[in-house]
């Protein structure tokens, strides 16, 4: 509901001037007055104030403090002024006071704009009006003569030519029932025209149900009906089969134009890395061409599985010298060892000798010492020469290997 301006009401009588605002020359609407004893519209004197601070009458200044509510006769008077409807000119003849005005029209006035009472409508009329359009809403909910069943007024027209109790007549035996038995009766109506059963194989028959019977015996193709079945299935079993060969085949050529693809990018790869050895010739076939760079590619294969042969023999090679070199030099530094220990042992023996002679001989004279000792340097002499000897004829072994 729109809100109400006090200011656009017709007064019954001539309203005292003493009244009127002298801003929108209009009885009072919550009436103040000024610090200079003026009285004016709360909302008019606020206004003027925003526009100029002094008193519309007597250009005093005044502010909003200086402003105070007026006296609360002033406000009676004005309010129990009577007033016209604001809807006299649509037809309210209500005359009332104007305190009560807004409660009039808020809940009393005929001719108010109000929705429609059903949820679904909510259409905007006059109040007075609501009564009849409820009566003839197309939302309204009303009942289906046959089945009973409840809807909205604007289905009921439609919910007629479907609905399951109306009784209807048959077109082939003229012969009457509901609506909803209607259907199973057709599968059952012996004046019903269908085909022979064995239309699908070519029987043309087509005539009422009742005479089927009769056909049956003189059909042509009764007879072989298994044979046509069996047919029939051998028939999708092929069908189908070649949907799958056409999908298998589709498959197979696209792969096959994926392949060009890829052997076209590795041959222009190729004649980068090698030109003038991969150029496709636009005279030459494809099938050619094709199978020259097979060719190729398996030529290349088979250098490269060569080389990976002649790679592993030669690293087996490799480790079984480097084996035997490993034992023959373990064999020779064993020999080394038994060599050293064995000089070990000799210098052992010499000095052991020596410090024996020496000890057995220090009451023997001078000349018995001299010869004892050359003969004992003589024989250190020849047993160090052998020993070196002998350290000599391995040592050319290891420098030989």
């Amino acid at each position: 509901m729109e809100e109400l301006d006090l200011r656009l009401i017709r007064f019954v009588d001539t309203t005292n001037d003493n009244l009127i605002c002298c801003i929108c020359q209009a009885p009072y609407i919550e009436p103040v007055i000024t610090h200079c004893g003026h009285t004016f519209c709360t909302f008019c004197i606020y206004q003027a104030i925003e526009a100029s601070p002094v008193c519309p009458i007597d250009r005093a200044n005044i502010s909003i403090d200086d402003i105070q509510p007026a006296a609360k006769i002033i406000s009676n008077m004005v309010n129990e002024l009577s007033v016209y409807c604001p809807r006299h000119e649509q037809g309210c003849a209500h005359i009332c006071q104007r305190q009560y005005i807004e409660s009039h029209l808020k809940y009393h006035c005929q001719y108010t704009m109000a929705p429609c009472k059903l949820d679904e409508c909510k259409e905007l009329l006059l109040k007075k009006d609501l009564g009849t359009h409820v009566k003839t809403c197309k939302y309204r909910i009303v009942e289906c003569n046959m089945c009973k069943k409840k809807m909205c007024s604007y289905e009921l027209e439609d919910h007629y030519s479907l609905c399951p109790s109306e009784i209807i007549e048959c077109q082939y035996c003229k012969t009457s029932r509901s609506r909803s038995d209607h259907n199973s009766h057709i599968a059952q109506c012996p004046q019903f025209n269908i085909s022979c059963p064995q239309a699908e194989f070519g029987c043309s028959w087509n005539d009422q149900r009742q005479l089927l019977s009769e056909h049956t015996l003189t059909c042509p193709y009764e007879a072989i009906t298994n044979y046509l079945q069996k047919q029939q299935k051998t028939e999708t079993l092929v069908q189908k089969e070649l949907r799958q060969l056409h999908k298998e085949n589709a498959t197979l050529k696209r792969e096959q134009e994926e392949s060009k693809k890829h052997v076209n990018t590795i041959v222009n790869q190729l004649d980068l890395m090698f030109p003038g050895h991969f150029l496709l010739d636009a005279d030459i076939p494809v099938e050619a061409r094709n199978e020259s760079i097979l060719s190729e590619s398996q030529r290349l294969n088979s250098e490269l599985e060569t080389l990976s042969a002649n790679i592993a023999s030669l690293e087996l090679k490799q480790n079984m010298a480097l084996m035997t070199e490993t034992f023959r030099l373990q064999e020779e530094l064993q020999s080394l060892r038994a060599i050293c220990h064995g000089l070990r042992m000799q210098m052992h023996y010499v000095m052991m000798d020596r410090r024996n002679n020496t000890s057995s001989t220090s009451s023997n004279n001078t000349a018995t010492v001299s010869a004892t000792n050359q003969n004992r340097n003589n024989e250190n002499t020849n047993a160090a020469n052998r020993a070196r000897n002998y350290l000599g004829k391995d040592l050319k072994k290891i420098t030989f290997f």
